[in-house]
């Protein structure tokens, strides 16, 4: 098999393996190498580059943890098959997984959904700054692409705002728009937190992925225009799919 050419890396202010890193996307994100395309060996990869395997190994675990590339223990390494069919979106904009995979034309699923309503313990109340004891309504299930789950998601909903008889059969899977087609309920911004976690034995069950696995967490609270918290959210996302960014002006 023919690889294109490659240029040795240049030192500057950027450490080697982030420099490799950011070289190695790059070619993926050019079009270079497509989904499924096996990448040079690791031997030839660090001699084109004129770097050391062990740095070498440090990018590629990254772009591993990222899920650009998988790595075959023996066989080599590939640009994850996911690649292409990847959801991208800036944290700034304030939409729904929907409206996401329909502005990049792709169709998504729910399922095993669950609803059900319980009095806020002290952690919830006081993220929804509500007194402990107020009723929630609790709204989980399991987003999927072509039937492979993608993402879990678990929102929370002070009950006054959005009770459990309202999420009938015309639910789509985002409360987000659900709550957006309530007239007397208006979601003016949300707070959101983003982190990596390894996903426990229940989670790695939900998105049928490996114990361990990394997964990006979002946690968001949604403010009304009076500032008031409406909910909060706990979505996780296999990273395989999902890739969140931040534009800064």
């Amino acid at each position: 098999m023919s690889y294109p050419e490659m240029q040795p890396l240049k030192a500057d202010r950027t450490s080697l393996p982030i420099q490799t890193q950011q070289y190695l996307l790059g070619l993926v994100e050019s079009g270079m190498y497509q989904p499924g395309d096996q990448l040079p060996s690791e031997n030839e990869l660090a001699s084109q580059l004129g770097i050391s395997r062990p740095t070498l190994r440090e990018a590629l675990r990254t772009l591993e943890q990222d899920g650009i590339v998988i790595r075959k223990h023996g066989v080599g390494t590939f640009v994850s098959r996911a690649y292409g069919d990847r959801l991208e979106s800036g944290l700034e904009r304030l939409e729904s997984i929907l409206e996401l995979a329909g502005r990049q034309g792709l169709q998504l699923a729910f399922d095993a959904l669950q609803i059900w309503e319980v009095p806020a313990d002290e952690e919830l109340a006081e993220n929804l700054q509500v007194a402990p004891g107020t009723m929630l309504t609790n709204v989980s299930r399991v987003i999927k692409s072509e039937g492979r789950p993608v993402a879990y998601m678990h929102d929370v909903i002070r009950t006054a705002v959005l009770s459990a008889p309202d999420i009938d059969g015309t639910f789509n899977g985002s409360v987000l728009d659900l709550l957006r087609q309530k007239p007397d309920v208006r979601v003016d911004q949300a707070v959101a937190d983003i982190v990596a976690i390894d996903a426990d034995d229940g989670l790695a069950q939900q998105l049928e992925i490996n114990p361990g696995q990394a997964v990006l967490l979002v946690q968001e609270t949604l403010y009304d225009g009076a500032g008031l918290a409406l909910g909060f959210s706990r979505n996780f996302f296999n990273p395989d799919f999902f890739r969140f960014h931040i534009i800064r002006r």
